[in-house]
């Protein structure tokens, strides 16, 4: 049984599907519910049984976002909770304001970049905190033996590029999604929306990705993730395949994709959006030491410890690669004025 993130739910529908397709697994599905004689009625039904889902607001979370998660945890049939964690949010705060004196601001409100980001991680750790509370006690309420497993939600670009937060919510005992980038789960989600009629998906696929995490602007999103990552999940696709399966440095990765993105991006532009990759690989590649447990399937699959025994830490100045990338757009943009004065001539 399992409490998970709502961002897993189109994976676990899929998987959920194939279950009612293949009688083959009638005995583990009983072990899994503790009951010999169960047989599932229907997938709404089975659902209920054996996946609670959690929705974890706070002031930063948008009514969209509310509706999105009650509508299919509606048309899926969970067994849905719903979760305010300011109360809790703002202790944390009231203890620290006691001990240091001071309160930390959002930088719309005058923060710095290290008040902004304090601000988010507590609300993302304290989810992770109630995750395994319920996860353990919610059977428990409802009278029903056992416990629950908690699943991770963050996608394998996020974990390359380190847009998560050590020990938050992405912390889970398994992370189905973990091994699947963005456009991938994108490409499932349509699967799902297509072949299962789950309306709600519609609405998901169509949002742009954001934590949450900052304060709304008159109601609506003002924070997305691909505005604070600084890069696209498209980039970010990119850079995780040159990264993991053709083992690209720095410079080989930009002179690879200086020929990819020639049509859409200058020589300098593509050694900016190289070196602020590799900035950020670099300086958070340190969290890959405590990925949760993924299901690996692509051969994109995260370089974490595990598979991949290269360092986790790295001088972040990239400082004879950068070098190396300069060198080659300079003699590159000399051959561009070049061929233009040729032109001319």
């Amino acid at each position: 049984m399992y409490l998970f993130s709502l961002s897993l739910l189109p994976v676990l529908i899929f998987f959920l599907f194939l279950l009612f397709s293949d009688q083959g697994v009638l005995l583990d599905v009983r072990k899994i519910v503790n009951d010999e004689s169960y047989t599932p009625k229907d997938p709404r039904e089975f659902c209920r049984r054996i996946l609670t889902t959690c929705y974890m607001a706070s002031e930063n979370s948008s009514q969209a976002t509310y509706d999105r998660a009650k509508s299919l945890t509606e048309e899926i049939g969970s067994y849905h909770i719903n979760i305010n964690i300011d109360g809790v949010v703002k202790a944390v705060w009231v203890v620290f304001s006691a001990v240091m004196g001071r309160l930390p601001q959002y930088s719309m409100c005058g923060g710095s970049s290290r008040e902004n980001l304090a601000l988010q991680n507590v609300q993302a750790r304290i989810r992770m905190v109630f995750a395994y509370l319920f996860a353990q006690l919610c059977l428990w309420t409802r009278g029903i033996p056992g416990g629950l497993l908690v699943l991770g939600s963050s996608n394998v670009d996020e974990s390359l590029r380190g847009y998560f937060t050590k020990y938050d919510c992405s912390s889970a005992d398994i992370n189905p999604i973990g091994g699947i980038s963005k456009n991938d789960l994108r490409s499932f989600i349509q699967h799902c929306l297509e072949n299962f009629h789950l309306r709600a998906l519609g609405s998901i696929l169509s949002a742009p990705p954001t934590a949450e995490l900052e304060p709304l602007k008159e109601g609506q999103v003002a924070q997305t993730d691909e505005a604070d990552m600084g890069m696209t999940y498209d980039e970010l696709s990119v850079y995780g395949k040159l990264r993991k399966i053709a083992k690209a440095g720095p410079y080989s990765m930009f002179c690879k994709l200086v020929n990819m993105w020639k049509d859409i991006c200058t020589p300098a532009e593509v050694a900016s959006k190289v070196k602020h990759f590799f900035r950020m690989y670099s300086v958070n590649r340190h969290k890959m030491t405590v990925l949760t447990p993924s299901y690996h399937a692509a051969n994109y699959s995260p370089d974490d410890n595990r598979f991949d025994l290269r360092p986790f830490l790295y001088n972040s100045a990239w400082s004879w690669q950068f070098r190396c990338i300069d060198e080659q757009v300079s003699k590159l943009e000399s051959k561009e004025v070049n061929s233009r004065l040729e032109d001319v001539v």
